[in-house]
């Protein structure tokens, strides 16, 4: 949102001209005069460069290094996720060996020696593997790829969560400040004349001493709220850079808060926090771990390792194949050619079936590795209920901070219409002779004031609110 046009000049707008023209050489000490809160703060401002709006400064935001590095990881963690999805279909291999036997002498039972000539032997074949069995090594690679994804997300939305709350906030300090120095600059020029008037009087004899003191310490006060206002601004501006990476020297800023504000529903609010934190997700990916591990050491305590082969082919070797590793669930299934002349090309085929395993009947250090996988699921549970209540404490206190900063809303408003109604006085007083121009520009400086009070607190509730999202896990 920008700021208005600036309105047609009101009459005590020229009032304030003329009242402030007439300080002589100390008020052309102090900032321009310019239109109050109402006017853009663009126009506040000598026209030193191009005018900055919140929507391009959050258009920016992506290619901050926060943000960047959130999603690299991402991608990153795609592709991790994207390699384990193709690690569950088949893996195939290609398979070979080579051997070569020497020739040798046998020498019989009645003492003839006979000659071996060599032999060089070999295979080759093909090998298809799969992950078969849910708890096999692909199976939790794919969990666990999935998990880390879900945690790069989390991060990314955390990351742009406060990479937008800071320019929001920096933004919004210096938009404020960018009409606080144009306030004090005008305040400064009020407390000048006043001070000429006093001057003038006192030479009069119609002001003491102390009346002149009383009016050079206030200009005194003045000159250090324009020091502090410029370098408010000075400082937003430099932080407001840092967040974007770019040079802000000249730039003015020219959007406000909205006026009007909703409070979103906190049982939704809740409800993501205690799922879609950092905190959190990190605490449910630690619990998936440990259960993993605890249903690993289980299946090491009640499974044997057993593995089931079956091979049809030469007697020797080769022909087809066929594996099953319960422990580890894999099936494996494959074909091997015998080369050579060793390759017994000549027998006939045959079905080769075999089962080989072992089961630990006793070991106490399984068990404590059994107990250990259990405690360590009980300790992982234990921090994702603390990392729950930790994410739903978080966004309660940002609603509540939230309701505050919009209750203090309206007593604003309030003092806007109050500061209204006594420039109106002051402008009739004038009118009838019995005020001075004096009056009538401390109410519009208090007006203004009262204006700038109001922007103030539409920026906290626009900063609550973004903070209580950022609590909830960042914007949905």
């Amino acid at each position: 949102m920008t700021w208005p046009p600036p309105p047609a000049p009101a009459p005590w707008l020229l009032t304030l001209a003329l009242l402030l023209g007439a300080g002589g050489g100390q008020a052309q000490t102090a900032p321009t005069p310019s239109a109050p809160a109402q006017a853009a703060p663009s126009q506040s401002l000598p026209a030193a460069g191009a005018t900055l709006t919140l929507e391009a400064a959050l258009a920016q935001l992506a290619q901050a290094p926060g943000v960047t590095q959130a999603q690299l990881a991402v991608q990153v963690a795609q592709q991790n996720l994207n390699a384990a999805r193709s690690a569950l279909g088949l893996s195939v291999s290609v398979t070979g060996n080579a051997s070569y036997t020497g020739p040798s002498t046998t020498t019989g039972t009645d003492g003839t020696t006979t000659a071996v000539a060599g032999s060089l032997g070999g295979s080759a074949g093909v090998q298809a593997n799969l992950g078969l069995l849910p708890w096999s090594d692909a199976q939790s690679g794919l969990q666990a790829a999935q998990r880390n994804l879900t945690l790069a997300q989390a991060r990314l939305a955390a990351a742009q969560g406060s990479g937008r709350l800071n320019v929001y906030q920096q933004y919004l300090a210096a938009a404020l400040a960018q009409q606080n120095v144009t306030l004090s600059g005008q305040t400064l020029a009020l407390r000048q004349r006043q001070l000429e008037i006093a001057r003038v009087q006192q030479s009069q004899a119609n002001a003491t001493q102390e009346s002149v003191l009383s009016a050079q310490a206030n200009v005194q006060l003045a000159q250090a709220a324009v020091q502090a206002a410029q370098s408010d601004l000075e400082s937003a501006r430099l932080n407001l850079a840092a967040a974007l990476g770019r040079d802000l020297t000249g730039v003015t800023f020219s959007s406000v808060p909205p006026s009007a504000f909703a409070l979103p529903d906190l049982a939704p609010l809740v409800a993501r926090a205690r799922t879609g934190t950092v905190d959190v997700v990190q605490a449910q990916n630690a619990l998936a771990d440990a259960q993993d591990t605890l249903a690993e050491q289980e299946r090491n305590a009640r499974l044997p390792d057993l593995t089931a082969s079956l091979r049809y082919g030469p007697a020797g070797s080769g022909g087809l194949s066929a594996s099953l590793n319960v422990r580890e669930g894999t099936a494996g299934v494959g074909y091997s050619l015998p080369l050579g002349t060793s390759s017994g090309s000549g027998s006939s085929n045959r079905v080769v079936a075999s089962v080989s395993g072992s089961y630990v009947v006793y070991s106490p250090a399984q068990r404590a590795q059994l107990s250990a996988a259990q405690a360590g699921v009980t300790q992982a549970q234990l921090t994702l209920n603390v990392a729950q209540q930790t994410a739903e404490l978080a966004v309660r206190t940002g609603y509540s901070a939230a309701q505050s900063a919009l209750n203090a809303l309206p007593p604003a408003a309030t003092q806007v219409q109050v500061a209204q109604a006594a420039l109106s006085a002051a402008q009739a007083r004038l009118g009838a002779g019995t005020g001075t121009a004096e009056d009538v520009t401390a109410a519009q400086l208090a007006l203004a004031q009262a204006e700038l009070n109001l922007v103030q607190a539409r920026v906290k509730v626009q900063t609550a609110l973004i903070q209580l999202q950022n609590a909830a896990g960042g914007t949905p």
